[in-house]
């Protein structure tokens, strides 16, 4: 019994050594976590400006007057519930536009600057219909999305019963999901009247407009530079006849509209014939 009695003292020493260490390592993960959160919500108090690396996954809408601000300030209040160290119910995100103006794309370009910046929400981003959110189990589809992100397309089409539930959901959330409303202007209204407590979640909105034929146009040469092409004089005045001419009274002309128009011309430009061969300028 004596001869264990030493052994016995010297493995309670490395334990407690032991323990000891993991204990420091554990604080120092803590104490950096906290010194990055402070970091990131001392950057928060200050106005957001897009870096040239984030003004590329908005390229479509910042030449839009007015709509780089509003894409500034819903990061700034997302942030701001993404980091909190205590439940908020702010924050959440409401975009309005029409079919086609883009919502979607502006929605994904909003998560990853989200993710760049802050590394929240986490991947776990899912996408539904408010229709067929309402025949789901919310709290089980809530669950899986818990910590990242859920985008509401169609947020008109939600029930009351579930605006109700989800808010109830929302504000029991210990981890801040992010969650994005998409709709065009009369579902948003729709869908925030439902309940008060679940329209002040949604503190952040951002409206895209419907375009003027330049601006139109203008995304056109945007979206042909990104795909590697350019549009000389001859092509711009066409664009100009081509937009005009599908112009209707009771629906404007959206981006996917002008998208389609630049995927027909650049097919064509891509083709080679035996006559005609592809032309490159100086910058190829």
């Amino acid at each position: 019994t004596k001869e264990e009695e030493p052994e016995l003292g010297l493995t309670q020493s490395i334990s407690a050594a032991l323990q000891s260490a993991a204990t420091q390592i554990e604080e120092t993960k803590v104490d950096d976590s906290v010194e990055e959160t402070d970091k990131n919500e001392s950057e928060l108090n200050d106005k957001v400006v897009l870096t040239e690396e984030e003004q590329d996954l908005f390229t479509y809408f910042t030449p839009i007057e007015g709509l780089e601000d509003a894409i500034c300030n819903s990061i700034r209040g997302a942030g701001q519930r993404l980091l909190s160290r205590e439940p908020i119910s702010t924050g959440n995100i409401a975009i309005i536009g029409g079919n086609g103006s883009g919502k979607t794309t502006l929605a994904k370009g909003l998560i990853r600057v989200l993710q760049g910046r802050f590394n929240k929400p986490k991947n776990n981003v899912g996408r539904i219909d408010g229709d067929k959110l309402n025949d789901k189990d919310i709290q089980a589809l809530y669950d899986r999305v818990r910590g990242g992100c859920l985008v509401i397309e169609k947020a008109g089409e939600l029930s009351l019963e579930t605006a109700v539930s989800l808010s109830l959901i929302m504000d029991n959330d210990q981890e801040r999901t992010l969650v994005i409303i998409e709709d065009n202007r009369k579902g948003i209204d729709r869908a925030l009247s439902l309940n008060g407590q679940f329209a002040k979640k949604f503190t952040e909105k951002i409206t895209i407009p419907v375009f003027t034929v330049e601006e139109l146009v203008n995304f056109g040469k945007t979206y042909a530079a990104d795909n590697g092409y350019v549009i000389d004089e001859m092509g711009v005045l066409a664009m100009y006849d081509r937009i005009n001419s599908i112009q209707r009274l009771d629906r404007p002309t959206y981006l996917t509209d002008v998208k389609e128009i630049m995927d027909e011309a650049i097919e064509k430009a891509s083709k080679k014939s035996f006559f005609h061969r592809r032309r490159s300028n100086e910058e190829g």
